[in-house]
This record gives C-alpha cells, sequence and structure tokens, in this order.
C-alpha cells in the first residue's frame, strides 16, 4: 500500500471538515454519557508518560516524545520517515489507564499563504478513560494528541 495516495483527491476543506467532524464526534459521544459531578477542588494530577518513545534528538529531558506508532509496519510515513511499529503497539500514550482510544494518521498537503505547498503528517489520537496519576490518585479524563 502506498500510503502517498491515501490523501490523494482530498481538498484543504474537505480535510479540515472531515478532521472537525470526528472531533466534534467524540465531543458528543463524551458529552452523551457525562461523567458523575465532582468539586472542583484545583487541577487535576497529571498521568505517567508511557516509559521510553521516539527520540527527537534534543538534550535530555526533552529528547523524546512519549508516544509509538501502531499500524502496518510495511508502511513507512513519507515525511517523517517514520516506519509504523506493528498492529499490538498500543495507541495510548499514558501508563495504568484503562478506556477506549481512537488514533488516525492523515498525510496529505497544504498551500501555504507564500503560494509555496508543503507536506502535511498528522498522528491524530483521541481517548477516553480512567487513569492513575503520578500521585496515586485515579481520575477519569478525555484526552487528545495531535
Amino acid at each position: 500500500m502506498n500510503i502517498s495516495t491515501l490523501g490523494a483527491g482530498v481538498d484543504r476543506r474537505s480535510f479540515l471538515l472531515g478532521a472537525a467532524g470526528a472531533l466534534a464526534g467524540a465531543g458528543l459521544v463524551r458529552t452523551a454519557w457525562p461523567a458523575p459531578a465532582q468539586a472542583n477542588s484545583g487541577p487535576v494530577p497529571l498521568p505517567n508518560p508511557i516509559p521510553g518513545g521516539l527520540p527527537i534528538g534534543l538534550p535530555a529531558p526533552y529528547d523524546l516524545i512519549h508516544v509509538w506508532l501502531p499500524g502496518d509496519p510495511s508502511i513507512t510515513l513519507p515525511f517523517s520517515g517514520s516506519p509504523l511499529m506493528g498492529f499490538d503497539v498500543d495507541p495510548i500514550t499514558i501508563t495504568d489507564f484503562s478506556g477506549e482510544a481512537a488514533m488516525g494518521f492523515f498525510i496529505g498537503s497544504a498551500m501555504g499563504s507564500d503560494g509555496v505547498e508543503y507536506g502535511v503528517e498528522i498522528d491524530l489520537r483521541v481517548a477516553n478513560g480512567r487513569y492513575i496519576a503520578a500521585d496515586g490518585s485515579e481520575h477519569s479524563g478525555l484526552f487528545a494528541l495531535t
């Protein structure tokens, strides 16, 4: 499968409307089953990131992004050159998580205001569920990653 043909024939408007629809749909699903009301006692503790991830060439602690690339390992993303890591790779970017997740890779091009065409590679993930925070407390949340 040639991943560069996946975005062929999709104009910018259709892509943006589709992406907005997907995000809106994720929001509607969340509001259809609201979580029980909780007292607002301040910021919610952050979850723990997955161990490891993709190196990005910066000094520690900013040397990697805590994310894996699930999907068919015969596919290499065209602009980053990153190969997908297999079908048994977890799309979730936090540990101690129980819930649902959805993700997709969007490949295409965009015309800049300078008239130059740029390659676009988007990794979009949404997750909804419960997690254990770094302080050991349990929380629920809706997460998005682009």
